[in-house]
């Protein structure tokens, strides 16, 4: 097994694109993220990270960063072996790795084997269930509409993407939560439930050869337990199928059984899960 390391987005894409459709739906992270950064998209200053291993011709890792966001990491579990020869590469590449998100074994082996080297330790953090919806079963009864986001809408959905990534991220609120709303209305799609006015929100902003992933699905509080979020969700999923998409993905925490019921009431079904680890040098006081 050997790493390669590529300069660029559409190069890693060249390489391992074909392993990572295999799972399509599984891999919509590690794809979604790349096509953006092939397409333009700038996720921090620092340069992104593209790296594979290869067996033989074949690639039976990969992985992308882009700084300062962990890993993302693919690799099937019975080729877990490949995760020592990433680590070689990246141990020289990208030494200050903050951390690794991938499928819960291959993510667990990664974060045993870097912190057994750096003599830190690793936190596991979220645990998330990725989702696939091909047709969508709307709930009825739902007062309301689906429609996209406007100007006038920026400000107050700046504040709703505050509250999605304290409850979703915490730790790692946006910077400016109004270019993150305008980013998904310039270059995805942001839709809203309006019933009186906006009361819910989900948006699309990646996707990979035949999906569309869904995600800052956040409803406010006060407008809690009256269907709004699965309504959204539904509308959206249903338009960007209408698109062109052959089905949605999404992630849902799994420590928030609303949230993954709800999602499987308007038909998206459990593919597989990931989980999350932070990467505590040691020596740093964090406890």
């Amino acid at each position: 097994m050997k790493p390669i390391s590529y300069p660029s987005a559409a190069e890693f894409l060249a390489a391992a694109e074909p392993t990572l459709l295999r799972d399509e739906a599984r891999n919509n992270l590690i794809l979604g993220v790349a096509g953006r950064v092939k397409d333009g998209h700038r996720y921090g200053n620092d340069p992104p990270v593209f790296v594979t291993v290869d067996d033989a011709g074949e690639v039976v890792a990969a992985a992308i960063r882009t700084p300062p966001y962990p890993l993302i990491l693919h690799c099937d579990q019975d080729r877990l072996e490949a995760v020592d020869v990433m680590i070689d590469q990246l141990w020289t590449s990208d030494p200050h790795l903050p951390g690794v998100h991938g499928a819960v074994l291959a993510a667990a082996a990664f974060a045993e084997r870097w912190t057994k080297r750096s003599k830190g330790r690793a936190d596991m953090g979220m645990q998330m269930r990725i989702y696939c919806l091909h047709e969508v079963d709307p709930p009825v009864d739902v007062p309301g509409r689906m429609r996209f986001a406007r100007d006038e809408d920026i400000d107050l959905l700046a504040g709703w993407m505050l509250g999605f990534h304290a409850e979703a991220v915490p730790g790692d609120p946006p910077t400016d939560p109004s270019e993150v709303v305008l980013r998904f209305m310039e270059s995805g799609v942001l839709a809203v439930w309006d019933h009186d006015g906006p009361v819910s929100l989900a948006g699309s902003s990646r996707g990979s050869a035949h999906s569309a992933a869904v995600s800052a699905v956040y409803t406010p509080p006060e407008h809690r337990g009256n269907g709004y979020a699965s309504a959204c969700v539904a509308a959206l999923s249903q338009y960007l199928l209408d698109r062109g998409s052959v089905f949605c993905a999404l992630y849902a925490d799994l420590s928030n059984p609303t949230s993954n019921r709800i999602y499987q009431r308007i038909g998206y079904r459990p593919v597989g899960d990931s989980a999350t680890y932070t990467f505590i040098a040691p020596g740093s006081g964090a406890n």
